[in-house]
């Protein structure tokens, strides 16, 4: 019963992995890796009836860039900076992401990776700068000008790359937690819990003796919990709990409103107990759920167990746990 519990937590569990890790398949078929990957190299001088692709990536290594003194304007804030390199027959604009601080007059040997843009409107402002800043006529500027911007920080170059760098590690954690689920369920014997509680209690037969009372000696069950001979377990998921009952101190059902506008809400079961520890342990319920007569039951088995909260009751429990009778 134990390990049906352990497998049937753990295909339940299987959900979310299993949708991560398929999501992040299909992202990753759409994206263009192999363009992202290995962008096609060009010449900074651009032939004058060259056309690009906006879904490709270029690569481009000008020797040189000047700062235009134009910058990218994104939501009121500075989101790049245009440079420009030229020769006698060739000018060629860039748009750079943000510096930290005041951009550099001149960029030297930088390698560039992003989207050819044709963008005629903001080619005209720039232009327009760069002609009074180097005291030539526009006109002049746009015959050198190639059309086309190589952006590197628009809105798909940097999804692309946060995209690039999440989806891999959102397939090995999601594969990772897949296959760690999927290892549980074909062996739960091997579940953490259980490695735990064999290490805890030094019985390597507790699995054997917890299913052996679960089978032949439950006298008690309500929800996930089960009163045996012996112990009193929850079986709600893979953590499974179980308690001996002569550990138990005090038992009682309380309700729990959680949240603001606490009186308003309506409050949620909870069936709980103390070992002699010191530790708690609170089990939610349905609120149709009668956990009196499961503590009338375990009463019954062992009168020294208090029952019930009462001011009383958690006066004998403090006067109890502070003896700290400690189970190993």
């Amino acid at each position: 019963m134990i390990l049906k519990t352990i497998r049937t937590s753990q295909i339940r569990s299987l959900f979310f992995p299993a949708v991560l890790l398929l999501t992040a398949l299909w992202l990753s078929f759409l994206l263009p890796w192999k363009a992202y990957l290995f962008p096609e190299a060009l010449n900074p001088l651009l032939p004058i009836d060259f056309t690009p692709d906006e879904q490709t990536f270029y690569q481009i290594a000008p020797e040189r860039l000047y700062y235009t003194g134009c910058d990218a304007l994104s939501k009121g804030q500075v989101s790049g900076h245009y440079y420009y390199s030229m020769t006698r027959e060739r000018c060629q604009l860039y748009l750079l992401p943000r510096q930290k601080e005041d951009p550099a007059p001149i960029l030297e040997h930088v390698t560039l990776k992003g989207v050819l843009r044709e963008q005629q409107e903001l080619l005209y402002q720039v232009t327009d700068s760069m002609a009074k800043e180097l005291a030539w006529s526009q006109r002049r500027i746009l015959e050198l000008t190639c059309p086309y911007i190589l952006d590197t920080v628009s809105e798909s170059c940097l999804l692309n790359r946060i995209l690039f760098l999440l989806l891999p590690s959102c397939i090995l954690v999601s594969c990772a937690g897949f296959l760690r689920l999927l290892f549980y369920i074909i062996f739960p014997r091997l579940h953490p819990r259980l490695r735990r509680i064999r290490r805890e209690t030094r019985n390597p037969y507790i699995l054997i003796d917890l299913e052996d009372e679960l089978s032949g000696g439950r006298t008690g069950c309500m929800q996930s919990l089960y009163l045996t001979e012996h112990y009193l377990i929850n079986l709600a998921d893979a953590n499974f709990l179980f308690q001996p009952l002569e550990q138990i101190c005090w038992i009682y059902t309380h309700k729990y409103f959680p949240g603001p506008f606490r009186r308003f809400r309506r409050g949620r079961l909870y069936f709980t107990w103390w070992n002699r520890s010191g530790r708690h342990f609170d089990i939610p319920l349905p609120p149709e759920s009668d956990g009196d007569a499961l503590i009338d039951e375990i009463g019954a088995r062992c009168p020294d167990i208090l029952l019930r909260y009462s001011p009383q009751n958690k006066l004998e429990a403090e006067k109890i746990l502070k003896k700290r009778i400690l189970y190993v």
